[in-house]
């Protein structure tokens, strides 16, 4: 093992105090990692609790909104997740110099995908239509959708310096500017929603106002954190100005898109879902969205603990420590299916107290409450399959886990769920009880990919590590 490799792993040899070596390295950059996620998911949370107690027709357009704006979105900035395990690589190698330069190039990056993700919003009605949106949720959807599009730069340009401040193994700034950036969403949230503090009463419009000042507050802080940090002035993000280098900017996108695509197949089964449930009204719309706000946050679980392997894993590799990497990533996923049986505890034994905080309607709280009983379910196959995913990313192995879930998600989940919950080729259909099970079985599928996948892998980078090592 090399010095660097040390100076990152420098863990004990025996099985035991390596798995407890490996959590508290896990748990120093899952925890940030998990809050961080949740503060971005936790918006959308805030939002669907206030319009809930607004209007269920303005929850039902929020909600709408972010399930046709999630998967444009975070498909396209998907593109940019593998910059961390770039960085990681490097923090790894101990090349840190490197660092600045990958994240000037990938602001080059960020900008034709800014360009397509609003042109894709822009086109949002036909879909709408399409799909057999009530009209009165349309129009209030139409009219949040539009802050959505002015806050999705700032949601890119914060990408890149995301990745490099995780990469480094500091995740911590990205935690308290996300929690600041949740209590900012949330005062304007309830001032746009209600028209408190002398601004104008917009109802579910105005959460996408809330999101773009919002998005672009936490850019400008982050930027100026790390101009200002001690922590970053190795990486020499700002010490110079970057034409566009094609070297770096095809190495992006060719790793980065698959993982854009992973992360859309992924949103757009959920989102999609949503859409496809939409034509039986606005009650199932919610009743599907608050199923959706509440499990999401259990999968921010098994989300954090990959990107801390993304990290992790990327380190190790990065400093040729291939064996201890291949340990480091089944460990991940390991950690994601111990705390799996919390998750799925939780959701079975408080569902329907969870779904009540986000709309007074006994109906819809029943049916949510119904669809999280099936979300506990498939809480294991979650941890296995995203703690996985995340691993294969510190490898940058992005193409095959894209076309295991297009297997998974698109070729099992989305057409079982749509037929025996819309039509009656197999059953009889059983509304948006059906879609869950199908989504459930389209996980049970990519988890059993993702470990087959991660482990012939980690393998033969292990086996070409001690070759190399050997010859």
């Amino acid at each position: 093992m090399s010095n660097t490799a040390r100076l990152i792993y420098e863990g004990p040899n025996k099985i035991l105090p390596k798995i407890s070596f490996e959590l508290s390295k896990f748990r120093q950059l899952a925890i940030p990692m998990f809050f961080s996620q949740l503060a971005g998911h936790a918006t959308g949370i805030i939002a669907a609790l206030m319009t809930g107690n607004y209007s269920t027709i303005d929850q039902a357009a929020v909600a709408t909104g972010n399930m046709f704006f999630f998967p444009i979105s975070m498909g396209l900035m998907g593109t940019l997740f593998i910059v961390t395990a770039m960085v990681a690589q490097n923090f790894g190698a101990n090349t840190l110099d490197n660092v600045g330069k990958i994240i000037r190039q990938s602001f080059w990056v960020s900008i034709p995908l800014i360009i397509l993700g609003i042109w894709a919003m822009s086109q949002s009605s036909w879909a709408f239509n399409l799909l057999g949106t009530p009209e009165e949720v349309r129009e209030i959807t139409r009219k949040y959708m539009y802050g959505l599009m002015v806050g999705l730069p700032a949601l890119y340009f914060f990408q890149p310096l995301r990745s490099m401040s995780e990469g480094i193994t500091k995740p911590l700034p990205i935690t308290y500017i996300n929690l600041f950036m949740v209590a900012v969403n949330a005062i304007l949230n309830y001032g746009f929603i209600f028209g408190k503090f002398g601004l104008p009463e917009l109802g579910g419009a105005g959460c996408g106002i809330s999101f773009a000042v919002s998005a672009w507050l936490s850019l400008i802080i982050l930027a100026t954190y790390i101009y200002t940090s001690d922590n970053y002035k190795d990486c020499r993000l700002f010490n110079q100005f970057d034409l566009p280098d094609f070297k770096i900017i095809k190495e992006i996108v060719i790793l980065g898109l698959p993982i854009g695509g992973t992360l859309f197949v992924e949103i757009s089964m959920f989102s999609g879902s949503g859409l496809i449930l939409g034509q039986l009204g606005a009650d199932v719309i919610a009743s599907h969205s608050i199923a959706m706000h509440v499990s999401t946050v259990t999968f921010m679980i098994p989300l954090a603990i990959g990107l801390a392997a993304s990290v992790r894993v990327g380190n190790l590799v990065g400093a040729n420590a291939s064996q201890d990497s291949r340990f480091a990533a089944f460990c991940g996923i390991g950690f994601s299916i111990a705390l799996a049986f919390i998750n799925a505890a939780i959701l079975i034994l408080y569902g329907e107290y969870l779904a009540s905080f986000f709309n007074p309607n006994s109906l819809i709280i029943s049916l949510a409450s119904t669809l999280l009983i099936v979300a506990a379910i498939f809480q294991i196959t979650d941890g296995i399959a995203f703690s996985g995913m995340g691993a294969l990313r510190g490898y940058k192995d992005t193409r095959v886990p894209l076309l295991i879930m297009i297997i998974a998600y698109w070729i099992v989940g989305m057409p079982l769920g749509y037929n025996i919950s819309l039509t009656d080729n197999i059953i009889e259909p059983i509304g948006a009880l059906g879609m869950w099970i199908g989504m459930a079985a389209g996980m049970f599928i990519l988890s059993i990919l993702v470990l087959w996948r991660l482990n012939l892998v980690s393998k033969n980078s292990a086996q070409f590590q001690q070759s190399y090592e050997n010859n």
